[in-house]
């Protein structure tokens, strides 16, 4: 993601480079941002001549602007100043201002993953303003689908149909941003969420039983549809390669096996996968008895009144 950035803030990190580190160290930090970066070739200097530090800050400041890695340089600024690069530490000149001004710009730090997120109340996109193109991270998703959706196309008007649907989209948006989750698919009658922050386990397994739960009243109270608006619910977890492309995400093993848990599901149930049952504390993981006989799972939610 390629942000704009104000010239001060520019400015500043320029001005934090020249003044903490030397050139050895500077170009250990963007190799490690950006392997196999080039100094000299970026700057257009002879190798036989030394670069002034100013200029190299400066080409440094703007390669990681224009290549979408500002928010990974502030990172590793922070890192330079607490963790130490090549074991020594680096007190940062300026960073409590650059700091300052990326949070103006709408992004937080999130101390448990160590990066740079934005902030909800600024944006919300589907990467968090965080994952980069072609990078693996760990996930868990949230495969949602209308069961029985060709049947109640065929037997309800088509004003009705997108009352409905809409409803849905808004009911299963309302669960997940509560729970810093992020739409990843979406075509009407059902589609893909992924959860990244925190405890990422129990907030796609919260949010499954809410929507759940919250259809069982709507379905009681609004429904226009000439029977229950159910769903089908699966969630997984693993690493993937993040893509903003997505016809890339059917590709992605971990995503399949989510839908795969979906397709099983019954209706107006959760079916979750053992990498996930096995992160949930007990309070929640007893609602999730397996499915048959199988110690592996499939295990399962479904609504239980009393």
């Amino acid at each position: 993601m390629v942000l704009k950035i104000p010239t001060s803030l520019r400015n500043l990190c320029i001005r934090a480079l020249t003044e903490s580190m030397d050139i050895r160290t500077m170009n250990h930090l963007i190799t490690n941002l950006i392997p196999g970066y080039d100094i000299y070739k970026q700057t257009g200097f002879p190798s036989s001549i030394a670069i002034p530090n100013i200029d190299v800050a400066r080409q440094i400041t703007t390669d990681v602007i224009q290549w979408g890695k500002f928010l990974s340089f502030v990172r590793a600024l922070v890192d330079a100043q607490d963790t130490g690069i090549m074991g020594r530490k680096y007190p940062i000149s300026f960073l409590r201002e650059i700091l300052k001004s990326t949070y103006e710009l709408g992004f937080v730090f999130d101390t448990a993953n160590k990066m740079f997120v934005e902030n909800p109340s600024y944006r919300k996109t589907r990467n968090w303003g965080a994952l980069e193109e072609g990078e693996e991270y760990a996930l868990v998703f949230l495969d949602i689908d209308i069961a029985g959706n060709s049947r109640l196309v065929r037997s309800n008007s088509q004003k009705s149909i997108q009352k409905s649907y809409a409803d849905l989209r808004s009911i299963v948006g309302n669960s997940i941003d509560k729970r810093n989750g992020r739409f990843w698919k979406w075509e009407g009658d059902g589609g893909l969420v992924a959860f990244f922050f925190g405890d990422k386990h129990t907030a796609a397994v919260l949010s499954a039983m809410e929507i759940v739960n919250e259809l069982f009243i709507y379905n009681k109270t609004s429904c226009v549809l000439n029977e229950p608006l159910t769903v089908r619910i699966g969630i997984h977890g693993g690493s993937c390669e993040y893509s903003s492309n997505e016809e890339q995400l059917d590709k992605l093993e971990t995503i399949k096996e989510t839908h795969d848990l979906e397709e099983s599901a019954d209706a107006d149930s959760v079916f979750i996968s053992i990498v996930v049952k096995v992160m949930l504390d007990e309070y929640i993981s007893v609602h999730f008895p397996a499915v048959g006989t199988k110690k592996n799972g499939p295990f399962r939610y479904v609504l239980k009144l009393e």
